[in-house]
């Protein structure tokens, strides 16, 4: 696999406790979105929230702790205690944050943004200390770089608004605005824009990008980044012209890949990508709907996230049993069933057509309850892949 390094895979622990909280978090924020529906304290950014952090932030420190050895060269020394220290920040930081947001209080509010900062803080530098030694070679590493230091500056973004609602700084609603960029554009679309430089090439044995294209993509994209700073409709144009640039590359890309549909999650990166396109005239007219432009980038992130994740525990559970030298290991498609990963996919296709039909009148009853069965699936299968691994695993079985 070229510019793969897999036997500098950090242990499978790592990998599978970030996505197996990232799971269950979505899942148990779900639960936590149907009760505050039915009391009538239905709040969008605390959905906002559970799936960017719960979710998303989990998955993507976690695949950056196997990605960067792997495919970036950066190596990181004793990974299981560094990750533990982020995971537990991560953990106590996201928990608190969001009983507080939930409950109204402002000092778990408080605490909780304080850990969540931290965690970030110590991850991220982390990460970026190891790859800032290395030149970047590929598309990838380079991209992520820059994912990193947005991460940074939307965590910093972000607390600053967790302080002005005790009034200890101005509340201003450019900061909000800036978090909300940095954190969604910066973060979240070009980590995954960078990972899909080479995951499309390799997973789907798609033709690779322009080159010339994907080296260059983050220079591209930060100043593009920073115009929509501005928060006009001007201003947005030259961000959302490369993400669309990106899109119809990724699709026309997948669509001629050589093994097409014969690989079930290419049908959540469609999916994902088509809601990553419907996102972008709702975020151009964000004034009007925001809502909408919330909901369709969640969806975007949330169903490719869901499908990879699918992807990668598979793989890790066969390449870890493999080089250990286990007794049985079984074949990709035996780690989690066809069966599940469909469910997942058809859960993940009823979420998008309610949230797309229903949102505009503000009806979250059935996307929420669409929501907690998609993903406690998602919880049930990356789960029982990772205990298939723990169990056949001899460095977990000595005998």
């Amino acid at each position: 696999m070229r510019g793969l390094s897999l036997l500098q895979a950090p242990p499978f622990i790592i990998v599978s406790g970030f996505f197996i909280s990232a799971s269950l978090f979505w899942f148990f924020g779900s639960l936590l979105e149907l009760c505050s529906y039915l009391k009538d304290l239905w709040s969008l950014p605390l959905y906002v929230h559970i799936s960017t952090i719960g979710f998303a932030l989990f998955v993507m420190f976690g695949a950056l702790f196997q990605m960067l050895p792997v495919v970036a060269g950066a190596v990181i020394k004793e990974p299981k205690r560094k990750a533990i220290i982020s995971w537990l920040l991560l953990l106590l930081g996201f928990s608190l944050f969001t009983t507080g947001f939930y409950l109204k209080n402002y000092s778990l509010i408080m605490v909780g943004s304080s850990l969540l900062l931290a965690g970030v803080l110590f991850t991220a530098f982390l990460f970026l200390y190891h790859l800032l030694k290395l030149k970047s070679f590929t598309p990838t590493s380079r991209g992520f770089k820059f994912a990193l230091a947005f991460v940074l500056s939307g965590a910093v973004a972000g607390f600053l608004i967790a302080l002005s609602y005790g009034n200890y700084t101005p509340y201003s609603p450019w900061l909000l605005h800036l978090h909300m960029v940095l954190m969604l554009f910066g973060w979240v679309f070009l980590l995954i824009a960078s990972v899909s430089f080479q995951v499309v090439e390799m997973f789907f044995v798609a033709r690779p990008y322009p080159r010339l294209y994907a080296m260059n993509f983050p220079y591209f994209f930060t100043p593009a980044l920073l115009l929509a700073l501005y928060d006009s409709i001007y201003t947005r144009v030259p961000l959302l012209a490369l993400v669309l640039s990106h899109v119809l590359l990724t699709l026309h890309r997948l669509y001629t890949s050589r093994r097409g549909f014969a690989d079930k999650s290419i049908y959540f990166w469609y999916l994902a990508f088509l809601n990553l396109l419907v996102s972008i005239p709702f975020f151009l007219f964000k004034e009007s709907f925001l809502y909408q432009f919330l909901l369709s980038f969640g969806l975007f992130f949330t169903i490719l996230i869901t499908g990879m994740s699918l992807r990668i525990i598979s793989f890790l559970v066969w390449f870890h049993l493999s080089n250990e030298g286990a007794k049985q290991v079984p074949l990709m498609s035996e780690v989690i069933g066809e069966k599940l990963i469909k469910a997942c996919f058809f859960l993940s296709l009823l979420l998008t057509i309610s949230l797309h039909t229903l949102s505009f009148h503000r009806m979250y009853l059935l996307p929420v309850v669409i929501h907690i069965i998609l993903s406690g699936t998602l919880s049930l299968s990356i789960i029982k892949g990772s205990l298939l691994y723990f169990r056949l695993s001899p460095l977990y079985n000595a005998s």
